[in-house]
């Protein structure tokens, strides 16, 4: 009996290693076909022996990636150069920074695989990652491995326009909102008297609060749209009487309102273009010299009539001699109590000089909208105060260094 026991344990020993062997004998047969399947459609795709045996290295997923393109990735440019095999990524690189070299693109994708697991873990997919080639720089990625600030963490700081990867550790340690973090940290040079080491060009785009001074200075190219005549009166040698329609029509209303108070206020100047401002800039240079020029007046791309949103107001009584100065007017003394009323803020108050970068100017009113203009007046004192306390709704990039 019990040797007809050992003999069925002898038999099911043998069919069960030759169900094994037969298992690995038929995965070992998929195995080839799957990969001379992927073969030959990388072969289709047009990928020669070589270029299909460098590949095939790669995971499935990565494969399917390359087969899933319209058209082949020409391996032989990139291989001109050492590299770490990453065709897809060098593509992909080099379509969202056309401006650098085949070299350039092959260090720093090579570069960033040797963090690419790490961002991986922290929470940055692949794809991720790949969407944001154009966007960060290889600095910017190492930031978030170097310092292991996943995803989840960085992604308020992330979401909020003009952050600055490289301070985002400051950001995370500094228990502020994500804002505030960003504009103290960042952008706390929006504030004058504080050193800046860059100039930014400012792209308003559809902003009604974006900065533009000494510092943060606009295209030469840029001009509003919809620039309309405010009618409302004018000084004789008014020239530039265009503002952007909402702060024309809120301009006008201002006017009027003030009329029915028996009060008289005349537009100086509204809207200019950088070529306006280029103009008055070399003809007072070329009458009184250069450093006169640059001492007394604003240079050009640094003036924020450009945006068509400012106004230089002034009283009839000053105009007709019945006072010496604006400030002293009663249309002044309107303005000061109402003007935000109709969305328009004093934008050089006195006592901001520093803050501001320009001294006190009773004249110059800024359209900044009903919400904002009330907040500036409420609580705020300057435009600087809210864009470091509510953060920037329009684009700036670095164009050069500041002197």
């Amino acid at each position: 009996m019990a040797k007809k026991k050992k003999k069925k344990v002898k038999r099911n020993y043998r069919r069960l290693k030759k169900m094994l062997f037969c298992l690995i004998v038929i995965a070992i047969a998929l195995n080839f076909f799957v990969f001379k399947k992927t073969s030959l459609k990388l072969w289709l795709k047009g990928y020669n022996s070589t270029e299909r045996e460098e590949l095939l290295t790669l995971s499935k997923d990565e494969i399917e990636e390359y087969l899933a393109l319209d058209e082949r990735i020409d391996l032989e440019v990139w291989d001109e150069y050492s590299n770490g095999h990453h065709y897809y990524d060098y593509v992909l690189y080099d379509q969202a920074n056309k401006d650098l070299s085949e070299m350039t693109v092959i260090k720093n994708v090579d570069r960033l695989y040797e963090v690419y697991e790490e961002l991986i873990n922290l929470g940055y997919s692949r794809e991720y990652c790949r969407s944001h080639y154009g966007d960060y720089s290889i600095e910017d990625f190492e930031v978030f491995a170097k310092n292991q600030i996943d995803y989840e963490t960085a992604k308020p700081y992330l979401k909020i326009k003009n952050n600055v990867i490289a301070d985002l550790p400051q950001y995370v340690n500094s228990g502020s909102s994500p804002i505030k973090a960003i504009m103290k940290y960042s952008y706390g040079f929006i504030d004058s008297s504080k050193s800046c080491d860059y100039i930014y060009e400012v792209d308003p785009e559809d902003s009604l609060v974006a900065i533009v001074k000494n510092r943060f200075v606009l295209s030469d190219k840029y001009k509003p749209d919809n620039l309309v005549k405010a009618s409302v009166p004018k000084t004789e040698d008014c020239t530039t009487n265009k503002l952007v329609e909402e702060a024309a029509y809120a301009l006008e209303d201002m006017v009027e309102d003030a009329k029915d108070e028996d009060l008289s206020i005349v537009l100086v100047s509204g809207y200019e273009s950088y070529s306006y401002q280029e103009d008055a800039y070399n003809e007072v240079a070329n009458i009184y010299g250069l450093w006169y020029a640059s001492s007394t007046m604003i240079e050009p791309g640094c003036n924020e009539n450009q945006l068509g949103t400012c106004v230089d107001l002034e009283s009839q009584s000053v105009l007709d001699g019945e006072e010496l100065v604006f400030e002293d007017t009663d249309e002044y003394k309107w303005l000061i109590k109402h003007a935000h009323e109709y969305g328009f803020i004093l934008r050089y108050p006195q006592g901001y000089s520093k803050m501001t970068g320009s001294d006190y100017n009773p004249c110059h009113f800024r359209y900044v909208g009903v919400d904002v203009a009330k907040e500036i007046y409420e609580d705020l004192d300057t435009l600087e105060n809210y864009v470091l306390t509510h953060g920037m709704d329009y684009s700036i990039r670095v164009i050069g260094d500041a002197d």
